[in-house]
């Protein structure tokens, strides 16, 4: 895939830079690598139809659309991978130290600082088109009762908003060249939140205690378990602490 960010679309307010992204792209209207960045969301979307909350023009809500993916549905989990990566690199450059809270939220000190969203369009057992939708916290504040932290909070300063975005873009390319790198798989590892730690979680036979010992080569989650190691997909599984 060729790298992102040539083409930046900026918008002053939209339901959601994901919705956008996909009628553009149905309409054939959109260039592979486009970024789509939204100073408002009215409805911004999370995982599983959660409600992504971003107070306007403080923080850092944007689509990319990546066109010709050529990627097997078996490896999908490649792209998860890339853009949490690139999320964690990004923070790093301003010393902020983050990790991935699977399959792609982005924690720093059990907060939640940034998510995305990956829809995918799958021909036959291939993926031809994605649109990659990300929020990050960059100036934002007050939270009310949610566990979330913003680069502001993290480092006391203000940011600016290209020049976070600008950020990205530059560690997504780097990643993009690395995706089949053995490194991508094992930084991602590394970099799992609670990773070798006990935890409660829950699954559709109730709470138990387990311990997240890695990611499967399909992106499923690795727990150990009762003597056991088990893998859980995204909707089948939740934390509880």
């Amino acid at each position: 895939m060729q790298e992102i960010g040539r083409s930046i679309i900026r918008l002053e307010s939209v339901d959601s830079t994901n919705n956008y992204t996909a009628n553009r792209a149905r309409e054939n209207d959109l260039r592979h690598g486009a970024v789509i960045l939204a100073v408002e969301q009215t409805a911004g979307k999370g995982q599983m139809g959660a409600h992504w909350q971003s107070d306007a023009g403080l923080n850092l809500t944007f689509s990319v659309f990546l066109n010709n993916v050529n990627l097997s549905v078996q490896r999908q989990f490649l792209l998860t991978k890339i853009v949490s990566l690139s999320l964690v690199d990004l923070l790093g450059k301003w010393g902020v130290s983050a990790k991935i809270k699977w399959p792609n939220d982005i924690y720093v000190n059990e907060r939640k600082i940034a998510g995305v969203l990956i829809e995918n369009v799958i021909h036959g057992k291939t993926i031809t088109r994605s649109i990659i939708g990300i929020g990050l916290n960059v100036n934002q504040k007050n939270f009310g009762d949610l566990h979330a932290t913003s680069l502001s909070l993290e480092k006391k300063m203000h940011f600016s908003i290209d020049e976070v975005l600008f950020s990205f873009i530059a560690a997504f390319n780097k990643r993009l060249k690395e995706l089949e790198a053995k490194s991508t798989h094992e930084d991602y590892h590394d970099l799992l939140y609670l990773l070798n730690e006990k935890r409660k979680f829950e699954d559709s036979e109730g709470a138990f205690e387990g311990i997240i010992q890695g990611i499967a080569e399909n992106g499923r989650l690795i727990v150990y378990r009762d003597g056991e190691l088990q893998e859980f997909n995204l909707k089948e599984i939740k934390f509880l602490s």
